[in-house]
């Protein structure tokens, strides 16, 4: 059970005027009953103490109670050294020199003649965490790991285990003068993480304060073979991913715009297949991919990547042969040979097309331009209130797809393209072909 340890102590000083008496309210004075360092590292450490302890030698919370402490260098005097307030019985220290030694003392903040300091406690941070932990060499059964030093440390030690492993109950292995240590007898399809850590001094075993860097890690894998050699071929809309299997059965795809791609969030499939299709994607667009091996329901092997990849640009350009289909009525623009698909954008083209001479101005044959858009799902689009340039009144407009279904185009390749909407050419004085749904085709010559 904890128990609290309150000392409250109020002197109350009465004056011997008429005045009004007010009291002295002394600060809460606690005495320090221990003190030690502790998350050492090259550049941090904590500094904790205790107002009371237990029978057992455990710090027992004390409340109500200003602390200071003073840190310096060792010998320094505390009156003099570097001071933290703080109502906690801790506090962090940070931008401290490595492999460097520190003292520190502590007192609780009053005023009374009998508060000294407690101490001094000696720490030496340590010297800087490897970095850069990563795996080789990876097997069902075995992996290396590898470190980049932090420092000039030229020994290491590690520990690993499985996932969630307890990392001061977990044996230490010494590593020698090598960045890299291979570990063998693996269990498959297991997840692993492994820790490291450096030894500032060569002469110690690490056991003592300061000699050995904080831990980095953990860095997680599983026992789970990655797929090799991804590849990926662009197509207008869709991405071949082909990757050597090495040895498993069942994959993770994901995918996704390569700004801010995360496969976490990534759309996401599954296949037993060491080649997968992606579809529905747009031309001219930049994508990321990646592709993981999936042993177990919980058990995955790391990603690989392809990198951002772009599709190809959408095609539809040049010229297309031109007819009407469905229409039963004299042709809306005429009975052109061929049109000449125009880009206007990666997914807008355009067209123009003639009228028919014999739309109330004999002997003319007037034009129209009016664009429309190739959509990623293979639908064609036709805005509204796109003007005809008729000429036979102001109030010929293309009015889009109407009611019917969307026409389509195939976008693997730009042989034929089938385009619907409505023509609305009525006006005070062009009356003859008032809301006709049109559906021209065109065929690549």
């Amino acid at each position: 059970m904890k128990k609290v340890v309150l000392l409250l102590l109020i002197g109350i000083v009465f004056s011997c005027s008429d005045d009004i008496q007010i009291p002295e309210i002394i600060q809460p004075c606690q005495p320090v009953a221990a003190s030690f360092a502790s998350e050492i590292t090259n550049n941090s450490a904590k500094l904790n103490w205790c107002g009371s302890v237990n029978l057992a030698g455990e710090c027992l919370p004390v409340t109500g109670v200003s602390w200071v402490v003073s840190y310096g260098s060792p010998g320094f005097n505390p009156e003099a050294g570097i001071m933290i307030t703080t109502p906690s019985t801790s506090t962090n220290l940070g931008g401290l020199t490595s492999q460097t030694s520190f003292e520190f003392y502590v007192k609780s903040d009053c005023n009374l003649a009998n508060n000294e300091w407690f101490g001094p406690v000696q720490f030496r941070t340590s010297c800087p965490a490897p970095t850069n932990l990563g795996i080789e060499n990876l097997t069902k059964t075995s992996a290396t790991f590898t470190w980049t030093p932090g420092g000039s440390e030229i020994s290491w030690e590690i520990k690993y285990g499985i996932s969630g492993f307890n990392l001061e109950e977990a044996e230490l292995f010494a590593t020698g003068n090598s960045t890299q240590h291979t570990v063998m007898n693996l269990q498959p399809n297991n997840d692993y993480e492994f820790y490291v850590r450096a030894n500032c001094n060569s002469t110690t075993d690490g056991s003592q304060t300061g000699s050995s860097s904080a831990f980095s890690g953990p860095f997680r894998f599983a026992t789970c073979l990655p797929p090799l050699n991804l590849t990926a071929t662009p197509t207008q809309n869709s991405m071949v991913l082909d990757w050597d299997s090495n040895g498993e059965t069942s994959w993770e795809v994901r995918y996704g715009p390569a700004a801010g791609f995360d496969p976490n969030t990534a759309t996401a499939a599954t296949t037993n297949n060491s080649t997968f299709t992606v579809t529905g994607l747009c031309p001219s667009t930049n994508y990321a991919f990646v592709v993981r091996t999936a042993c177990s329901a919980t058990t995955t092997s790391n990603w690989i990547s392809t990198g951002a990849i772009f599709t190809t640009a959408l095609g539809y350009t040049g010229m297309y042969t031109y007819e009407e289909i469905g229409n039963t009525d004299e042709p809306i623009f005429g009975d052109p040979a061929t049109v000449e698909i125009v880009n206007v954008s990666d997914t807008e083209r355009s067209i123009t097309v003639k009228y028919l001479a014999n739309l109330d101005i004999a002997g003319t044959q007037p034009t129209m331009t009016f664009n429309f858009t190739l959509n990623c799902d293979g639908t064609v689009s036709v805005a509204n209130d796109q003007d005809t340039n008729f000429n036979c009144g102001g109030d010929n407009v293309l009015l889009g797809l109407g009611a019917a279904t969307p026409t389509s185009f195939n976008m693997v390749d730009d042989t034929t393209i089938d385009i619907r909407f409505i023509e609305d050419t009525s006006s005070v004085t062009c009356t003859n072909a008032p809301m006709t749904e049109v559906v021209i085709r065109l065929t690549k010559l």
